[in-house]
């Protein structure tokens, strides 16, 4: 088979930039819609939980409706393109997330790993994979 790997990691590395700013702007409709509405969706989250899309979906709006916005810096990205519509994207870095009631929040080392899959033209998350340490508290309310 012959991929256009130019044209796939163009792609999804776009998709990736729009994820990562609507998570550091705090948009949790557009974050959201970057995830797959599919029966095998898996998230497993910093806390080692595994949790189906509606209760991804529930821990977002949790943290998204307290935040203010947040900055992520990348340490390290790699994208692994397993097939024309199916890329595995692990990325780390450190986070700073800024609350709306004055909180904040540093998360260092902080790692996903996720699988963008192609669906109907469109690329979406279907499986991530999240690791950290507990935040460190910078300043609270």
């Amino acid at each position: 088979m012959n991929i256009d790997e130019d044209r796939i990691l163009k792609e999804v590395r776009l998709f990736a930039l729009n994820l990562t700013q609507f998570s550091e702007t705090a948009q949790l409709d557009l974050f959201l819609a970057c995830y797959a509405d599919t029966p095998d969706f898996l998230a497993v989250s910093g806390d080692g939980v595994i949790r189906n899309l509606n209760d991804f979906k529930k821990i977002c709006k949790d943290y998204y409706g307290n935040l203010k916005e947040q900055k992520l810096t990348t340490v390290h990205e790699k994208f692994h393109i397993l097939d024309e519509s199916t890329v595995l994207f692990c990325w780390s870095g450190n986070i700073y997330a800024y609350f709306k009631n004055g909180g904040t929040w540093k998360m260092q080392n902080y790692t996903v790993t996720y699988i963008f899959k192609k669906i109907d033209g469109v690329w979406k998350i279907i499986h991530s994979h999240e690791s950290s340490l507990p935040p460190q508290i910078i300043k609270s309310e």
